[in-house]
């Protein structure tokens, strides 16, 4: 399996009817002699319109979360289960399994879905914009430091 958590078995993927794709991942890995941890990851992707962008109400946010995720948001779930008996992973693996594609189907395929995770999104990216911003800005002001501070007045008898 792949370091960085990425490729896995995929037990399945699926196209919901509100045009959202979801992909599983096992993402398990041996973390003893014979114990397991049983990790399954769902990444749901969404695609999006240039008029859901469009509808963001500050258009400088709007401009930076369309080229950052490129016309499409990735969300993902995650479940898994730690320091499980060899001889038991199969089984707790399509657990877990079962447990995220019974959500998916049940939640994620709802009508309203869609709307509510690009929602939810939008106000995550603005949330992390706001900082970036912050941080340039904080950055450019360190920059025209004019050295450091005089403290002699501290030290005088």
């Amino acid at each position: 399996m792949n370091k960085n958590n990425e490729s896995g078995k995929i037990p399945e993927s699926i196209m919901l009817a509100n045009s959202i794709k979801v992909t599983f991942y096992d993402l398990s890995k041996k973390i003893a002699a014979d114990r397991w941890l049983i990790k399954v990851k769902c990444e749901v992707a969404l695609p999006v319109q240039d008029e859901q962008f469009d509808a963001i109400d500050d258009a400088e946010l709007a401009s930076a979360m369309k080229q950052d995720c490129a016309n499409t948001v990735i969300h993902n779930l995650f479940r898994e289960r730690n320091f499980i008996d060899e001889k038991d992973k199969d089984g707790v693996l399509q657990e877990l399994f079962n447990q995220l594609d019974e959500n998916v189907r049940t939640y994620m395929g709802r009508e309203l879905f869609p709307r509510k995770l690009f929602e939810k999104k939008v106000e995550e990216f603005r949330l992390k914009y706001q900082m970036q911003k912050e941080m340039e800005r904080s950055a450019t002001t360190d920059d025209e430091d004019d050295g450091p501070a005089d403290f002699s007045a501290c030290f005088r008898g």
